[in-house]
């Protein structure tokens, strides 16, 4: 944690530290079901401009995607992965899960399409759904990579 500009706003005690990460954690939580509660109200009701929500939306993603990237470059996704047979092992996997994950994303979406639930062409299908997998899949591997060099070191 000490790796972070947040430790300056911390106690230096370490069950006081804890105890407020979980705080901010809770709060970013709360937060983001917020603003998803104003979306959805928004959304049926009519409450906000459409523009408003829109920007609720990209602050929704863009807190979400931080804390997710800060995650993969922590290292700490893979504690297990110190050998090159275990990087290997776990390569394997990421790559399977990473597709069941592809072939889920795909299926909602033709379903979607399907019942006219959402109104796009099937190149778009194929074209997020690929787009989905390829940068889930760099996200993992980049995890992967981090978490060996990180419990290399370690």
């Amino acid at each position: 944690m000490k790796k972070s500009w947040v430790t300056m706003f911390l106690p230096n005690d370490e069950y006081k530290e804890r105890q407020l990460l979980y705080f901010i954690a809770e709060a970013f939580v709360l937060f983001i079901g917020f603003l998803g509660v104003a979306v959805l109200l928004n959304r049926f009701l009519g409450i906000f401009s459409t523009e408003f929500s829109y920007i609720l939306l990209g602050v929704i993603a863009i807190l979400s995607l931080y804390v997710w990237i800060r995650y993969i470059l922590s290292g700490m996704e893979y504690a297990n992965v110190v050998e090159k047979s275990e990087y290997k092992i776990e390569l394997k996997k990421t790559i399977v899960s990473t597709s069941k994950f592809a072939v889920l994303f795909a299926g909602v979406g033709i379903v979607l399409k399907v019942t006219k639930i959402v109104e796009y062409s099937w190149m778009d299908l194929i074209g997020i759904s690929t787009c989905a997998y390829v940068l889930l899949l760099v996200f993992q591997l980049s995890s992967l990579r981090l978490s060996l060099k990180k419990n290399r070191e370690l």
